[in-house]
């Protein structure tokens, strides 16, 4: 089975005793638009730019990644403003759809790969992950084309009581789904016209469950499914690989999409990391 949960002894990830870790080129989702209810409710281009604490979302993550040390190169897809663009090496308008800034965001940093085998895929709208935890996942990553990370309710919950999360019941557990993603290029390329049936048929449920399996649907609805089936369907899906990584870290899943949220961040989650880069 491949799912694979982090390992600790005496509540220390024991780093010394593991060779260096990966390094990746990460590409952070940060399009959206002014459509969206949380940038139009801010009055900005795009939900990673609304302020938390001081700063735009987006520079939250991109500092998580410049610190992590695992992280060759920066992509940023969508509206940048200084603060951010000074602090990643590489600013990629967003596109039309999801699927046109994916694709537009792994081409340029599949460009510059040099070292880096691997993309870090991660959303602009996760201000609490922090740079170890952007270490963890990459280093605790199995070898698998793909890998999603997944966090336990009763994790989540714990770091963040008042924040509602949407969880999905599994034979497993519950858990809520992160917003990052380790792709290999194999992987990377699979994905988009995956992306794009799914945006398709996003109105028609039953073309999304043929795509999904009926099988997947049921077992999801009556929360009877597995991780490891979800697995599996997800590598017959792309062709590829794919695993799933349960995470300790609640940060991973803490996205910020309802002004709510806002209001309540000052309250409720751990405090925010200091950034690291201009100011």
């Amino acid at each position: 089975m491949g799912i694979r949960r982090r390992q600790r002894a005496g509540g220390v990830v024991a780093w010394a005793s593991m060779p260096s870790p990966p390094r990746v080129n990460a590409v952070v989702l940060a399009g959206g638009g002014a459509a969206d209810a949380l940038a139009r409710a801010a009055g900005v281009a795009s939900k990673s730019l609304v302020p938390l604490a001081g700063a735009p979302m987006g520079a939250y993550v991109a500092s998580a990644l410049r610190a992590s040390g695992v992280v060759e190169r920066i992509v940023y897809v969508g509206p940048a403003d200084a603060r951010i663009a000074a602090m990643v090496d590489h600013v990629v308008p967003s596109g039309a759809r999801m699927v046109d800034s994916l694709a537009l965001g792994f081409g340029a940093a599949f460009a510059g790969a040099q070292g880096a085998q691997r993309i870090l895929l991660v959303t602009g709208d996760v201000p609490w992950w922090r740079a170890e935890g952007v270490r963890d996942f990459v280093t605790d990553a199995p070898a698998a084309a793909l890998v999603y990370p997944v966090v336990r309710a009763e994790t989540a919950l714990a770091a963040f009581p008042k924040q509602r999360r949407t969880f999905v019941r599994l034979r497993d557990g519950r858990f809520t789904g992160g917003n990052a993603a380790l792709l290999t290029p194999e992987a990377a390329v699979a994905l988009l016209p995956v992306i794009d049936q799914v945006f398709r048929a996003r109105k028609a449920p039953w073309r999304l469950a043929a795509l999904v399996g009926i099988d997947v649907v049921v077992g999801l609805l009556t929360g009877r499914v597995t991780l490891e089936r979800l697995e599996a369907r997800i590598s017959a899906i792309l062709g590829v690989s794919g695993r799933v990584l349960i995470s300790d870290d609640a940060g991973i899943a803490a996205d910020v999409d309802k002004p709510a949220q806002l209001v309540t961040s000052s309250t409720d989650g751990p405090p925010l990391a200091a950034l690291v880069g201009p100011s």
